[in-house]
């Protein structure tokens, strides 16, 4: 467990660090999110059932070319820039232009094959022949999505500029969402969707492409190719396999259910999708502080970092998961309306499970810092077996629902399989006591909201919602002293002279008289 006064002033300088990281990255993620919440609703309301199963077809279709090429050379951007930039700048210049020549000569066969075969592959998978339009455009957008953008994003975090990466992804993600609905109205038909995809794609490419060139400068060196050939193999695999792992209950729902079911099981993961991004934020910040603190303090540094990942991802998300699990049904008919009802169960469950192996979301990134990419392939590998396995007999059966159960048991066994190999490797660390009372905390917190709901449920009384359940998991956390003096002197440097008073208003409601030197 994490103790006051347990790490060094160095670690905590990298806690404060890797959180300020975190925020600017969670700030871009929470403007992305509810820029994608709010475009989906007004899609949804624009748009069929039906069409929301097509827009999953065509997003999965560019999340598989992005898993062929930009994934893991995004990743090698980050571990390598992280690496270099700073000390030997040449070296991190070259891996950029490099990662970035490999990446473009890797899209244009894939946006080939997508343009010459857009007939086929709208027949096989939307069922008619009409919407190959749909695929020739996504063609020009894989040129950007599948490679070019995922480099420039990596080697942004790379070099630990987190306040240029979240705002460059914001605004391009304001802007994607934007025009996504005003194409389709403009254009009334949707492949003006497609479009936006484009138009925004290429957007935030030429942002990310001019900051990355305006820090690191013109290339000048190159970087050993089969370095990073070697480093990045595994990850294609294992990324192909992290592909399949995040698509295959829709991929399954293709052939068992109709398109309007899999558009309702989309709006659930949407709002899923919601939480996860939290994840998302947090890892991006995690990766390159990993890969700095295992080259500096070794397995014992990474052991305390895990701890205090696994700390502060229970307390941030546990709350979030066990939240939307309580108002799913109206938080489903006040975004997307009434015709995505359906969803609310899929989408409890998956709350559910995400809540329980909160704890472990910081884990992943400690595999690539460690090297481990070929460990990452086979444990998300492992995972997708199950899944699948479960998927197989579960859909026919229970539809969007045992879709959602099969997902589950990906997410808990990906967790206990990654657990088990970091503890075999000494590089892990769990806060035990976070963890149990933060889900305690949650549960309570949860339990009250339904309650409230009960008493009276309307879509009106959302903020009451929110501050009811703010206020009972706060309440909670404090009695059950889970916030320690520690945590809070963090956040105060974290927050700086002109936002102490939060700290130290955060800190009055949360530390028990007691709790503020353990």
């Amino acid at each position: 467990m994490v103790q006051a006064g347990s790490g060094s002033v160095e670690d905590d300088s990298s806690a404060v660090a890797v959180s300020r990281g975190a925020s600017y990255l969670t700030m871009q993620f929470a403007i992305t999110t509810l820029a994608q919440v709010v475009s989906f609703a007004v899609l949804a309301r624009i748009v069929t059932p039906s069409e929301i199963g097509i827009l999953a077809i065509l997003s999965l279709t560019t999340s598989l070319c992005q898993s062929i090429n930009g994934s893991a050379f995004q990743q090698a951007s980050i571990k390598y820039i992280g690496e270099f930039a700073g000390t030997r700048d040449e070296l991190a210049r070259g891996v950029f232009y490099q990662t970035l020549r490999l990446s473009f000569i890797i899209a244009i066969p894939l946006a080939a094959i997508i343009f010459v075969g857009s007939g086929q592959i709208a027949q096989r998978l939307i069922g008619s022949a009409t919407e190959a339009g749909l695929f020739k455009v996504v063609a020009v957008d894989v040129l950007a999505y599948s490679g070019l953008l995922p480099v420039t994003v990596g080697a942004v975090l790379g070099m630990k500029r987190f306040k240029a990466a979240a705002t460059i992804g914001a605004a391009g993600a304001i802007l994607r969402q934007c025009l996504i609905i005003l194409l389709i109205l403009f254009l009334k038909d949707f492949i003006g969707l497609v479009y936006a995809w484009v138009f925004s794609d290429f957007a935030m490419l030429a942002g990310y492409t001019f900051y990355v060139a305006r820090v690191l400068g013109a290339p000048k060196n190159t970087f050993p190719l089969k370095e990073l050939v070697n480093f990045s193999w595994p990850l294609t695999i294992g990324n192909i396999v992290s592909f399949i792992y995040s698509w295959f209950d829709r991929a399954i729902l293709i052939i068992f259910v109709p398109l309007a079911a899999l558009g309702v099981y989309t709006a659930a993961l949407t709002a899923f999708s919601a939480l996860v991004s939290i994840t998302g934020a947090f890892n991006n910040a995690l990766l390159p502080a990993y890969a700095n603190i295992r080259s500096r303090n070794g397995l014992a540094g990474c052991r305390n970092a895990t701890r205090l990942s696994s700390r502060y991802a229970s307390l941030l998300v546990v709350p979030l998961s066990f939240g939307l699990l309580a108002i799913a049904k109206p938080a489903l008919t006040l975004f997307v309306g009434r015709a995505y009802i359906g969803g609310a169960e899929p989408l409890m469950i998956l709350c559910l499970v995400y809540a329980l192996t909160a704890f472990g979301l910081g884990l992943s990134p400690m595999l690539v810092a460690l090297a481990e990419t070929r460990a990452s392939m086979w444990i998300t590998l492992l995972s997708i077996l199950l899944a699948v396995g479960s998927a197989y007999f579960l859909l026919p059966l229970l539809g969007i629902i045992g879709a959602s159960i099969a997902r589950g048991i990906a997410m808990v066994a990906g967790m206990v399989v990654t657990v088990i190999f970091l503890k075999r490797k000494q590089a892990l660390g769990v806060d035990v006591e976070m963890t149990w009372k933060s889900l305690v905390a949650g549960g309570v917190m949860a339990a009250v909201l339904v309650v409230v709901e009960m008493v009276r449920s309307s879509v009106v009384l959302f903020p009451v919602y929110l501050v009811v359940a703010v206020f009972v998991y706060l309440i909670v956390l404090r009695l059950l002293k889970a916030v320690k003096g520690h945590d809070m002197e963090l956040i105060e440097r974290y927050l700086g002279p002109r936002l102490n008073f939060l700290g130290k208003l955060l800190g009055a409601i949360l530390v028990a008289k007691g709790s503020v030197t353990d």
